[in-house]
């Protein structure tokens, strides 16, 4: 679980997709790709815009083998569909980066590959601060490759692909969890 849900929502943006399939908890940054601005983690914070912290997962999901999800109040997304983006609040989270240790009131910054750190080396923004100390729980989140995968041969051009392919996952390592609160107004300054 990257976002615990003991957490206080206040202000939540709706206006963007996520194209990527990745865990929710991390720090969602504004990217334009051919001509359209979507949101997601950013592999490099230097210079990125930060767009607060991803409420719902995204994944591949085999929709013809489940009941609709609409009617079993799932926290998923599938890729291109609009992500909701908390732009503030309070949030107990596990996409951490840290320098050192943290204590509360320290500076939150825009970390690498969508993680919160508490050191501005890495050229990210301020996003907020950390409310609370670590709580060690050490483990790995999903930055890339969540959810189903299935294989098939292409009707067109005989050859085998893959969608969402399980060898091609990407992870982050995290110590654990942190209180951080989050409030977008003092990135923009």
């Amino acid at each position: 679980m990257s976002l615990k849900p003991l957490r206080q929502t206040q202000q939540v943006n709706t206006d963007f997709i996520t194209p990527y399939t990745q865990e929710l908890g991390g720090c969602l940054t504004l990217v334009l790709s051919s001509g359209m601005y979507i949101a997601q983690y950013a592999a490099n914070p230097s210079g990125a815009f930060p767009m607060g912290v991803q409420l719902n997962s995204v994944e591949h999901m085999n929709l013809t083998r489940q009941p609709h999800r609409t009617f079993l109040g799932y926290t998923v997304d599938v890729p291109c569909a609009i992500v909701g983006i908390a732009t503030e609040g309070e949030f107990i989270t596990d996409w951490l980066h840290l320098v050192g240790s943290i204590a509360p009131g320290d500076a939150a910054y825009v970390g690498p590959s969508g993680t919160f750190t508490n050191s501005a080396a890495f050229g990210g923004r301020q996003i907020g601060e950390f409310r609370g100390a670590l709580e060690v729980d050490p483990h790995r989140v999903t930055f890339r490759g969540l959810g189903f995968s299935r294989q098939y041969v292409d009707c067109n051009t005989k050859q085998l692909v893959w969608e969402n392919n399980p060898a091609d996952r990407q992870y982050v390592e995290t110590p654990g969890y942190a209180k951080i609160r989050i409030k977008i107004r003092k990135a923009i300054q």
